[in-house]
This record gives C-alpha cells, sequence and structure tokens, in this order.
C-alpha cells in the first residue's frame, strides 16, 4: 500500500478542512435537536438523573451556555388517555393549537371552537382538590395544556436546540426569561439595539420535591452579553435557521393527505420524549 500524500490540485501540500462538505446539502443542513431534561422516573439506560440530554444523540450535560435564537412560542395540546399518564404520544394527540386561540385546521378530533372556555383546559376540579386537601391529584389535572417551545444555541459548539417547557417547568423558565428582559431593556435604555441572541446564560436544571413527587425543572443563571465574535457567528447560524424554517413552513403549507399532516402535527406539538420529560403537577 502506498504511503504517498494523495495529490489535491496538483499540490501536495496538507488541505485546509472543510473541503467536500456543502452545507446546503438538506442532508448536512443542522437542524435543532431536542434538549430533554432527565427526570427522576426516566426508563432511559444509562441517562443520569437531572442532566440535560440531547434526545437524538444521548450527550448529557450538566448545564450548558445558551442563546435565545428566536422568541419562545407557546402552544397548546390535548391527548386521550388517562390524565397525567404518560399518554403524550403522536397516536394520541386529539387537539392543539398553535396560537392559543381556537383549535389548528389539522386538529384530528377538535374539543371546542375556542380554546378560551374549552373543558379540556379547565383546572377548577384539579385547583378545588388542592385547596381542600393540600396535594396534588394528576388524574384531575385536564387533558389538554400549554407549553412552550424554545430554540436556544449553545455557545461552545453553536449548534441550535429546541427545548419543550410544560407544567412547571414553566414557571421557572418564565423567572428566567424575565431577567433577560430586563437586561434587553436596560441596554435599549442606553441607545442601544440587541438582538435577542445578544444575551447569553446557564441553562441547567433542579430538583423539586413535593410530597411524594420529585421532578427537575430547567433554570436560567448568570446571564450576560456575549462578545463581538460570538455575535458574528450567532448572526449567520440565526439567518441559516430563519431560512430552514421558511422551508419547513413552505413545506407545510403544501401537505395534503392524512399521513402527511399527521407528521407535522408530531413537529409541531413537540412528541418527543415519552416518559423522561413528563413532569408531575
Amino acid at each position: 500500500m502506498s504511503t504517498e500524500l494523495t495529490v489535491l490540485n496538483n499540490s501536495t501540500d496538507l488541505q485546509q478542512g472543510g473541503l467536500g462538505i456543502d452545507t446546503t446539502n438538506k442532508l448536512f443542513q443542522l437542524k435543532p435537536s431536542t434538549l430533554i431534561i432527565v427526570q427522576p422516573g426516566t426508563t432511559i439506560e444509562g441517562a443520569n438523573k437531572g442532566n440535560l440530554r440531547i434526545s437524538e444523540t444521548g450527550d448529557e450535560f450538566k448545564d450548558l451556555e445558551c442563546s435565545l435564537l428566536i422568541m419562545p412560542t407557546e402552544q397548546r395540546a390535548c391527548y386521550s388517555g388517562e390524565p397525567g399518564e404518560l399518554n403524550k404520544i403522536p397516536e394520541n394527540l386529539m387537539c392543539f393549537s398553535r396560537d392559543m386561540v381556537k383549535p389548528d385546521p389539522k386538529a384530528k378530533i377538535p374539543q371546542a371552537m375556542f380554546c378560551n372556555g374549552c373543558p379540556q383546559s379547565d383546572w377548577k376540579a384539579w385547583q378545588d382538590y388542592k385547596k381542600d386537601t393540600g396535594k396534588s391529584n394528576k388524574a384531575l389535572a385536564p387533558r389538554c395544556q400549554s407549553f412552550y417551545i424554545v430554540h436556544l444555541i449553545d455557545t461552545k459548539y453553536q449548534l441550535p436546540l429546541r427545548m419543550y417547557i410544560r407544567a412547571k417547568a414553566k414557571q421557572t423558565f418564565e423567572q428566567g426569561t424575565q431577567n433577560i428582559a430586563r437586561m434587553i431593556a436596560m441596554a435599549k435604555a442606553q441607545k442601544k439595539n440587541p438582538n435577542l441572541f445578544d444575551v447569553k446564560f446557564k441553562l441547567s436544571t433542579k430538583l423539586v420535591v413535593e410530597g411524594q413527587y420529585k421532578y427537575y425543572v430547567p433554570t436560567i443563571s448568570e446571564w450576560k452579553f456575549i462578545s463581538d465574535e460570538e455575535r458574528e457567528a450567532f448572526g449567520a447560524i440565526y439567518n441559516s435557521f430563519i431560512e430552514q424554517q421558511a422551508q419547513i413552513n413552505a413545506s407545510q403549507a403544501q401537505v395534503q393527505n392524512t399521513e402527511q399532516a399527521n407528521k407535522v402535527e408530531e413537529v409541531i406539538t413537540g412528541d418527543y420524549v415519552g416518559e423522561n420529560e413528563e413532569i408531575t403537577i
């Protein structure tokens, strides 16, 4: 076997990296990976409770330094099956809403004309039980619940990430985003015009114990502005992300048959983990 260097472009010089990689090819376009929190009741082999975990690869982190790519969006999803159980799978998805106002046209079984006042999202029975007993009852939780879809970029690897924030995790997430909002407001007061991704923060988890229930929620801390070098890199990733989203939206607009629609619903409503992101209410 020859040990000589392969000749490229009539030169034996070692070539710079990146040759042969076409990031415009759909096979090599980076799409957001799903970031989850490994919950105490997980059945994922080898998973470490309380860690942040990338679903697609199994990579785990105690914490990540991140920035928001776009504004988080709030949506709703209603599943059949016993309330509070591990029923959040595509087959059980009855109804969902992208705009929090009314069921999406692709919802299989719309539960009401409008989300406001829909009995499937009524917390009164759960709240009354909590008031009378001081305890939570999963069985009384409504079938339809809201959640956040959050798109992030991690500052180390500059990879786009996607996270779904449900149930009581929403409260700690909202507290963290308020501090980001304050930083942006202070910058604007100084006649600056920061981008959303100009603020980076430490994303980690904390354990919450409520009686017999234990679960982890996301926390946001150590927020600060990114460097000029990071801003340049993030801007390029942001533009790429926006272009991909435009392509996805255009593709979804062409969806016609039921099988394709179901696939779209699965992406939209965040059927992303199964048991290990289920948070007890």
